[in-house]
């Protein structure tokens, strides 16, 4: 409002100057000024007073790369002068005339390369005279959105050594899962019931011998995101993308755990999916750093997959290798940044995994 407060009191004191030492030529310039400075203040006020500016969204959650339907819309209670714009800084044309027309609507699609919460910076309603000597502005309510991770296909096969177990291939669906599974043979003791006596091995060596159970959870592969010391952030975005893949991908093939930065213990996705949309919101909010979480309890029957942020170096290659053993006598997996090579099993999200050979981790032990 400054300019046209400034030109109406030019003209009024043009007006007064003409008015006191009577220079005529002054009347003409002070007679427009001033009712054009209080016109044009009064007219944007006016417009600006009661307008309001609503952007909406289509959902608060999308996926990395997809398109994001939005709305945006414009009301002022008298049409504002020309000259006045909409502008939606999301968009690349941003602005647009909105002169003359009490309401105003932008419908576009927009998408976000990058996982995260973003918060949207707010629209505007510039309402402003021609000349500019007025202006106003009225922003949209600030909104956020959520980014997921992107859930890209597991590519088996690279060239390496083949996949077993339940990397192997999606296998069907198991929606009755079994509580516990027989894990190996071992002496009985004296008060083991005659439920769990394996009467075939005490034929066969005179030994009472007794069935070890373990939980089905020791049994679904286990996914560990390591975000403590990224090569990049896209390194870490690419790490993510991969654990994000490989948890729905093996979830779909009977289930399997996910272990995230800073907690202690696991937690389940069944084939169902239930538990896949809490999980894939926290996973789009890990940040880099913190410590190097624990692969797991030791005794794991099951495959683990460790994906890290970072390419480990030869020592810390070793220290990984020593810990995933003591973790069990399951298939294990490291998952890294960059492009698959002759030696990877498989590739999913720009990383590539390949398979601890029990060999090497003999040695590493």
């Amino acid at each position: 409002m400054g300019r046209a407060v400034s030109t109406a009191l030019l003209g009024g004191v043009l007006l007064l100057v003409a008015a006191a030492f009577g220079p005529a030529p002054m009347l003409v310039p002070g007679a427009a000024l001033l009712p054009l400075g209080v016109a044009a203040a009064i007219w944007v006020s006016w417009a600006a007073r009661g307008a309001r500016v609503e952007r909406r969204l289509a959902v608060t959650r999308t996926v990395e790369g997809e398109p994001v339907a939005m709305t945006l819309e414009a009301r002022t209670p008298v049409a504002p002068p020309p000259g006045s714009e909409l502008v939606e800084p999301l968009l690349a044309d941003a602005s647009r005339s909105a002169g003359g027309h009490r309401v105003q609507q932008l419908a576009a699609e927009m998408s976000f390369p990058r996982r995260g919460r973003v918060r949207l910076e707010p629209a505007l309603l510039r309402v402003r005279d021609p000349l500019g000597l007025a202006l106003r502005e009225v922003r949209s309510p600030a909104l956020e959105l959520l980014v997921l991770p992107r859930i890209e296909a597991v590519r088996v096969g690279r060239g390496g050594p083949a996949p077993r177990g339940p990397l192997a291939a999606p296998a069907p669906v198991v929606t009755d899962a079994v509580e516990v599974e027989v894990d190996s043979l071992r002496e009985a003791p004296a008060e083991a019931p005659a439920a769990r006596i394996h009467w075939p091995a005490v034929a066969r060596t005179g030994v009472l011998m007794e069935r070890t159970l373990v939980p089905e959870s020791d049994r679904r592969p286990l996914v560990i995101l390591d975000a403590s010391a990224p090569e990049s952030p896209d390194a870490l975005d690419s790490a993510v993308r991969a654990a994000a893949s490989l948890c729905v991908w093996l979830a779909r093939a009977g289930g399997c755990e996910l272990l995230l930065p800073g907690d202690r213990r696991p937690a389940t996705i069944d084939a169902t999916l239930t538990a896949w949309p809490a999980l894939h919101a926290r996973l789009a909010l890990v940040d880099a750093g913190g410590s190097t979480p624990a692969p797991a309890r030791p005794g794991r029957a099951g495959s683990i997959l460790w994906v890290a942020a970072g390419a480990p170096g030869r020592a810390s290659s070793r220290a990984l290798a020593r810990s995933l053993a003591r973790a069990g006598a399951g298939e294990r997996y490291v998952v890294a940044p960059g492009p698959p090579g002759s030696g990877a099993a498989f590739a999913v999200g720009g990383c590539h995994g390949r398979r601890l050979e029990r060999s090497y981790r003999r040695s590493a032990a």
